[in-house]
């Protein structure tokens, strides 16, 4: 009579096993950081699109209600009582392949009231850096306003301007690579980004709403509306 097997795995079932346990784990593993690339990979383009959307309704709201107000940093009505009621004014309204400045309101919830010039530019210590500063149109700051980050990891930044600078001359409308010393508002403005991902970001044209020339009478004898259009 044979001797009974002891119960248990041979040697060969117990290699299989260990093999199978080593391709579970790693596959395991595999789909973990699959998963977790994917993850990161889907955060980076919600941050990528978020950043994009707040910069799109930064300029829409504020570059589409820029004024046609004039240039102007004295605050002596006297002044301006000097010039003729009719006579066209340097806009406040300033345009360069590379910066931008122009005067708009800010919404009546901001903790600035009134009408702001608005700055925009890159950081000249950090070119990659697209900074906004706003400075209350028409009236004396003590400091020196602190630019404040639009947006970082620019790779490039370009405006162009759509319009007739002088029509009243005969100036034909075109695209134009700035926007100086014009007698009215561009009727669009195009604003070009490229980010140092590489990522996708289609040119922004925004419409200028207003559409005039500035004169004296349009600061002389009347006080603008600090909120106006700022909602």
């Amino acid at each position: 009579m044979l001797p009974r097997q002891a119960n248990g795995f041979t040697l060969i079932e117990m290699l299989i096993a260990i093999t199978l346990l080593g391709v579970m784990v790693t596959l395991l593993f595999g789909s973990l950081r699959i998963a977790a690339q994917s993850w990161h990979s889907g955060e980076t383009k919600i941050d990528q699109v978020n950043r994009k959307a707040v910069v799109y309704q930064f300029f829409k709201h504020h570059l589409g209600s820029a004024r046609p107000l004039p240039e102007f940093t004295a605050t002596d009505r006297d002044e301006l009582q000097t010039n003729t009621e009719q006579e066209p004014l340097k806009l406040s309204f300033q345009g360069l392949p590379q910066s931008l400045r122009f005067v708009a309101a800010l919404p009546a919830a901001s903790a600035r009231k009134g009408l702001q010039v608005f700055a925009i530019e890159p950081a000249r210590d950090r070119p990659s850096t697209l900074t906004v500063t706003l400075t209350p149109y028409r009236q004396q700051v003590d400091a020196e306003p602190e630019p404040v980050v639009l947006l970082d990891e620019v790779q490039s930044f370009r405006i162009s301007y759509f319009g007739a600078k002088n029509p009243n001359a005969g100036d034909p409308a075109g695209w134009q690579d700035d926007w100086l010393d014009a007698e009215r508002l561009p009727n669009l403005v195009k604003i070009h980004i490229a980010l140092n991902d590489g990522s996708f970001w289609p040119d922004m044209i925004f419409p200028l709403r207003i559409d005039s020339t500035p004169l004296v009478g349009d600061i002389v004898g009347q006080q603008v509306p600090p909120n106006e259009d700022a909602n």
